[in-house]
């Protein structure tokens, strides 16, 4: 593994106890599954964080939005391909433990990405508390937070409103499949809309394979045009 000192100094947080990163860098392929290693338990906390720290930011920074628009907005910002993304705009891929047939190569084991960075903050607010956890993750998430002038539309709820608009059979997801192994497994599903056509989609779970795939169709659909 890389520098610890590195990925610290990119987290903009120094850990007091560094086996907890240690931790949340070993995936729990890298040793077989054994028992002793907490990588997943870390990973169960970190998504709990993030999306409490997520619903606190947000609810401070637009105080005129509803409910509504404020859980679509969560709903981007603690999605598997949000943390993937930032995982890899972060590097977190050359602290990573795991095993030797592993590799992130061509968009491989994103699902190990976005896991390691919520198994991260996990690992953060065992080692200090949850406003340090949130500070860190504001400070991550900022930028992205700002993207969004008014709350993102899923592309499931587009691709649906499109097809209602057109007066066209509603959107049908069907053919799921599930490859990998179980501690990393990526879902596969098809979207078909009658006279917009079909596309796959990949993801971490069914639910971001279905994102994936109607945002995979809307693009097909708005390059025709």
């Amino acid at each position: 593994m890389s520098d610890i000192n590195k990925i610290q100094s990119t987290l903009k947080y120094k850990f007091q106890n560094e086996d907890l990163l240690l931790n949340a860098l070993t995936h729990t392929s890298y040793l077989n599954n054994k028992a002793e290693i907490s990588f997943e338990r870390l990973e169960f906390l970190g998504d709990r964080v993030l999306a409490l720290a997520i619903a606190n930011i947000l609810y401070e920074m637009f105080p005129n939005e509803s409910e509504g628009d404020l859980a679509r907005r969560i709903s981007v910002l603690v999605s598997g391909k949000t943390l993937a993304d930032i995982a890899i705009k972060l590097n977190i891929s050359a602290y990573i433990l795991v095993a030797d047939n592993l590799s992130f190569k061509n968009g491989e084991n994103y699902s190990i990405l976005s896991d390691t960075m919520e198994a991260i903050l996990g690992a953060i607010f065992l080692d200090s508390n949850y406003s340090s956890a949130k500070i860190c993750i504001e400070s991550i998430w900022h930028k992205l937070i700002l993207n969004y002038n008014s709350p993102p539309k899923d592309p499931k709820s587009k691709l649906q409103e499109l097809a209602m608009a057109n007066k066209y059979s509603m959107p049908i997801y069907s053919n799921y499949t599930k490859d990998g192994p179980d501690h990393s497994p990526i879902y596969k599903v098809l979207v078909s809309v009658s006279n917009l056509g079909q596309s796959h989609g990949k993801g971490v779970s069914k639910k971001e394979a279905e994102r994936m795939a109607a945002f995979t169709l809307l693009k097909k659909i708005k390059s025709k045009k």
